[in-house]
C-alpha cells in the first residue's frame, strides 16, 4: 500500500487538507472508532476490457485519486488528481473500452461545503493520456468542441457502450426538471469529443431506460402521477413506442435485455402479502407472457448475472448468509462459485472481467470484514490478491452479524442483524435504525457506524422493519402510511425478542439518522415506556413542515408518494410528529443536524429545539456549519462520535427502564 501510493504521480494538487485540534473528548475515543472513520483506502477495482490495465479509486489526504496499474508489473501507469481550483474529485468509473475510463466526480459547488455528485463525468484515454470532461452539470453543448447547438442540461445515464462501435456509447439524458415536464432523451455521445447527436425521445416524463447489448432494442418504465409505473419498448427502426402490459403485485424491475430484443428478465412477486416470494421473470415483449425463471421466497439482496444471449447465468442473495444459484454453467459463474465455496458466508462479488474472461476481478467481504479485492488469472489457474477496501480496519478482526428472524406482534415475518461486541457484556442494546425509510435496508455488508457503537461496548440490533426496501416491493408498500407507527412497534418487537434471546444487558437505546433520527424521535414519543436514550441525526420531527421544505418537494411524482407513503391525514401526521408530541417523551436525546441540510432541513429541528426549550426534558443539540444530510467532515464525524459516547456513558449510569418494569411486576 505505502510503496503504490509513493509511485502515483497525481496529474494535480491536493484539493484541501482538514485541520483541526482534536478536543479533549476526541482523545477519548477509542482507537478503533477513529480508525473506523478513516473509512476506505483502496476501492472500485476493475480490470480493462483487454486484461492490460488495472483501475482503483484510492484515498490520500483525504482524497480520492484515479490509479491505473499494469496488471503484469503492478507498476502505475497514470493517475489522476485534482487541484484546488477545480473544486472536484475522483469518485468512481469503469472501462468503456481497451484504453477508455470513464469516471465521475464529486463538486464543491460552494465554498468549503460537502461535494456532491451532480453528474460530472470524464474519459481518460490511456494512449493519448487525454482527459476530457464528457458531462458537466451546468450544461453541455451539443457541439463541444463549437460550443454551438442547443445547450443540454440535465443527468446523464449510459445506455449501452455500443460494442460494434468504438466512437459512441448510447445515453439517457434525463432533464433537471423537477415537475418532470421534459421526456428524457436518448443520444450517441463521441467519445473522443463528448460531442451528442440526438437518437430518440423517451417515452414518458421521468422514464428509465435498459437495452440488449447491441441497444438493439429498449425498454423502459416511467412513473406516472398516480403512483403506478408504465412499462415501453422499442426497436432498431420503431418510429414510436409500444406499451408492454405489466401489471404485477410486486411490481416489476427490469434488469437485462435478452440479446435477440425478445425477452426482459426482472424480480418482482405474483403473490400479495408483505412475505410474498420473490420471483426472478422473463417477459417477452411481443406477448406479455411472463415466465418464472427462479423462486427465490422471501430473502434479500438478489444479484443476478447474465451471461451468453443476455440470459441468466447465475444469482446470488441473502438468506441467514449469501447463496448461489447457478442457471447456465460457463466460466464465469464456476469461478464465482468456487470463490463462495472458498470464502462461506462472505459476500462475493465480481467487479469485473475482460473481453477474453481471463482475468476477473472480486470484492470479497462481509459484515466483519470491509473488503478485499483478488484477481483470478487464468493462465495461473488461481487468484492472487491485491488490495484491502481498508486494511487498517481488517486489522481490528471486528465480528460479524448474527441473523435474527423474527415475528412481529401482528404475525409479519420480517429479519434483521444482531451484531456483539468483540469483548465482554454489552453495556446494553442500541437499536439501530436505518434511513429512507423506502428502498434503503440494512444489508448484509459492512456497516461503520454499527461496528462503532459495538467498539464503544454495544450489542446493535438493525431491524429491517416491513416498509424497509431489499425485500420486494410488497414488503416496502407494506410500511405506508405507518411511519410512526407500525413500523415502530416493528422495531421494538425486534429489539425485545433480541432481550429475551440474547445476552445483551437491560438498557435499551434508539438511534439513526434521517428516517432513522426520526423514527429515533418518535421513538421514544410512542414508546415511552421502553426505551432508556435517544441518539438523533438529521432527523425531522414535523410531516406537515417536512412536506413544504424538503428538497425533492416538486418533483413530478412526490405528491403521490408522500401521499401514499406518508399519508395525508392530518391528523394521523400530527399523531406521528414528535414536535406535536413533547410531553410523551420521558428519555435523554441526543440531537444532531447539518446547518446546510437540504433533505431535512436544519428549520425542523430549530423549531423542535425551540419547543423542548419551554420543558424540563433532558436533552442536548449540535448542529454542524457547511454539512449537508449526514456529516461528511472527518473532523465533524470525531467530534460527533465523541459526544455520542459521552451522552451514552451518561445514560448508562441511568436506571434502566426494563430493569424497573421487571421489579415493578
Amino acid at each position: 500500500m505505502q510503496n503504490l501510493k509513493s509511485l502515483v504521480k497525481p496529474l494535480g494538487l491536493v484539493l484541501f487538507t482538514a485541520i483541526f485540534a482534536a478536543s479533549n473528548a476526541v482523545a477519548n475515543l477509542p482507537e478503533s472508532v477513529k480508525t473506523l472513520l478513516n473509512g476506505y483506502e483502496f476501492r472500485n477495482v476493475s480490470v480493462s476490457p483487454s486484461g492490460k490495465y488495472i483501475s482503483l479509486i484510492m484515498k490520500e489526504d483525504e482524497r480520492g485519486t484515479l490509479v491505473i496499474l499494469n496488471r503484469s508489473t503492478m507498476q502505475v501507469e497514470e493517475s489522476i488528481r485534482y487541484e484546488d481550483d477545480d473544486n472536484i474529485e475522483v469518485s468512481g468509473g469503469s472501462w468503456v473500452s481497451e484504453n477508455l475510463y470513464k469516471y465521475r466526480v464529486l463538486t464543491e459547488y460552494s465554498e468549503g461545503r460537502r461535494p456532491g455528485d451532480f453528474g460530472d463525468q470524464f474519459i481518460f484515454n490511456m494512449e493519448t493520456r487525454k482527459n476530457t470532461r464528457i458531462w458537466n452539470y451546468r450544461g453541455t453543448y451539443l457541439n463541444k468542441a463549437l460550443r454551438s447547438g442547443k445547450k443540454i442540461y440535465g443527468r446523464l445515464d449510459i445506455l449501452s457502450y455500443l460494442p460494434e462501435d468504438d466512437s459512441n456509447i448510447l445515453v439517457a439524458v434525463s432533464p433537471f426538471k423537477r415537475d418532470g415536464g421534459v421526456r428524457p432523451m436518448v443520444y450517441k455521445l463521441e467519445l473522443s469529443t463528448g460531442d451528442l447527436a440526438r437518437v430518440m425521445n423517451g417515452p414518458a416524463r421521468g422514464a428509465s431506460m435498459l437495452t440488449n447489448e447491441t441497444a438493439g432494442t429498449i425498454v423502459a418504465s416511467a412513473p406516472t402521477e398516480d403512483f403506478t409505473t408504465e412499462f415501453f419498448f422499442r426497436r432498431t427502426g420503431d418510429t414510436e413506442w409500444t406499451d408492454i402490459d405489466i401489471n404485477l403485485p410486486g411490481r416489476f424491475t427490469g434488469l437485462n435485455v435478452s440479446d435477440d430484443g425478445q425477452l426482459v428478465y426482472g424480480l418482482t412477486q405474483v403473490e400479495e402479502g408483505p412475505n410474498a416470494p420473490r420471483l426472478l421473470v422473463s417477459i417477452a415483449l411481443d406477448s406479455g407472457v411472463m415466465e418464472t425463471v427462479h423462486d427465490f421466497g422471501f430473502v434479500a439482496e438478489i444479484s443476478v448475472e447474465f451471461g451468453e444471449g443476455g440470459h441468466p447465468s447465475y444469482a446470488t442473495w441473502i438468506a441467514d448468509e449469501p447463496k448461489i444459484r447457478i442457471f447456465e454453467k460457463d466460466l464465469v459463474s464456476t469461478v464465482v462459485a468456487g470463490f463462495m465455496k472458498s470464502f462461506k458466508g462472505f459476500n462475493v462479488s465480481l467487479t469485473s472481467v475482460d473481453d477474453s474472461e481471463e482475468n476477473m476481478v472480486f470484492h470479497v467481504g462481509s459484515p466483519g470484514v470491509s473488503g478485499e479485492y483478488y484477481i483470478w488469472e487464468k493462465s495461473k489457474g488461481k487468484a492472487r490478491y491485491l488490495f484491502s477496501h481498508s486494511e487498517k480496519i481488517n486489522n481490528l478482526e471486528l465480528n460479524s452479524f448474527t441473523a435474527v428472524d423474527y415475528e412481529a406482534s401482528d404475525g409479519v415475518k420480517m429479519q434483521g442483524w444482531l451484531l456483539m461486541p468483540k469483548s465482554g457484556k454489552p453495556k446494553g442494546l442500541v437499536n439501530y435504525i436505518h434511513g429512507g425509510p423506502h428502498g434503503p435496508y440494512i444489508s448484509y455488508g459492512f456497516n461503520t457506524y454499527m461496528h462503532i457503537y459495538a467498539e464503544l461496548g454495544y450489542a446493535v440490533f438493525a431491524p429491517n422493519f416491513r416498509g424497509s426496501g431489499g425485500y420486494g416491493y410488497n414488503f416496502e408498500k407494506a410500511g405506508y402510511t405507518l411511519w410512526g407507527t407500525r413500523m415502530l412497534d416493528d422495531m421494538r418487537d425486534g429489539a425485545e425478542y433480541v432481550q429475551a434471546n440474547y445476552d445483551v444487558g437491560d438498557k435499551v437505546y434508539t438511534a439513526g439518522a434521517s428516517y432513522g433520527g426520526y423514527s429515533s424521535a418518535q421513538n421514544v414519543v410512542r414508546h415511552n415506556d421502553y426505551y432508556d436514550c435517544s441518539i438523533i441525526d438529521a432527523g425531522f420531527f414535523n410531516f406537515e413542515e417536512l412536506k413544504d421544505t424538503w428538497d425533492g418537494r416538486e418533483g413530478f411524482t412526490t405528491d403521490a408518494f408522500t401521499d401514499n407513503a406518508m399519508g395525508r391525514d392530518p391528523e394521523q401526521l400530527k399523531a406521528m410528529s414528535p414536535l406535536q408530541n413533547i410531553d410523551r417523551i420521558r428519555a435523554p436525546m441526543l440531537i444532531t443536524h447539518g446547518k446546510v441540510d437540504r433533505r431535512t432541513p436544519i428549520a425542523g429541528a430549530k423549531q423542535f429545539i425551540k419547543a423542548l426549550k419551554k420543558t424540563d426534558l433532558d436533552y442536548e443539540y449540535y448542529a454542524y456549519a457547511k454539512e449537508g444530510h449526514g456529516l461528511w467532515f472527518k473532523p465533524n464525524r470525531l467530534d460527533r462520535f465523541a459526544k455520542v459516547k459521552k451522552f451514552l456513558e451518561r445514560c448508562d449510569a441511568m436506571p434502566s427502564k426494563t430493569s424497573a418494569q421487571t421489579a415493578a411486576r
